[in-house]
């Protein structure tokens, strides 16, 4: 095959073998020039930018990433603080629950207290009434029985007497 390539070269003149490669090298300078060059040029230019959108789209990953966490901590947080806040309303609404019943609680003990006293009150004017009663009736029928009248006060006394004697039986 050499042969056959050293047989080519003799056969064509050195002036158009030099003419040809100077075409070439000329043909290959021009090409570079104009179509190497700027295909080379815009190739570069489409690689930055695809590089450039690729860092973008990363940094714009790591964004919403770091958002979603934020907002997932947010979001914690915020079911922590809601928690919080029904476990404040709940012991206040029972705090409040138990004062209500303690007041009431007062409130009908006094009401029971009062009541009693005002039995025990009613019992005791009833009594005192009844005994007044009692010992003028007592002083009428006695004056009557006797003829003789014995004052209010020493028949008072002899009732009270004849009723605590009752009293204690």
């Amino acid at each position: 095959m050499m042969a056959q390539t050293l047989l080519m070269t003799k056969a064509m003149p050195l002036g158009d073998m030099v003419f040809i490669i100077v075409a070439f090298l000329l043909l290959m300078v021009i090409l570079k020039k104009v179509a190497y060059g700027p295909l080379t040029k815009v190739l570069d230019q489409r690689a930055d930018k695809i590089n450039k959108d690729l860092d973008e789209a990363e940094q714009k990953n790591q964004d919403a990433a770091s958002l979603v966490e934020q907002r997932q901590k947010e979001l914690s947080d915020s079911k922590n603080q809601a928690s919080q806040m029904i476990t404040v309303a709940k012991k206040s609404a029972k705090e409040q629950s138990d004062a209500l019943i303690q007041a009431a609680n007062t409130q009908v003990a006094g009401m029971r207290q009062s009541a009693q006293e005002d039995a025990a009150q009613m019992k005791d004017d009833a009594m005192n009434t009844a005994k007044k009663d009692v010992a003028d009736l007592s002083v009428t029928i006695a004056s009557k029985l006797i003829q003789k009248e014995l004052s209010a006060d020493d028949q008072r006394a002899l009732i009270d007497a004849y009723l605590a004697e009752l009293g204690q039986q």
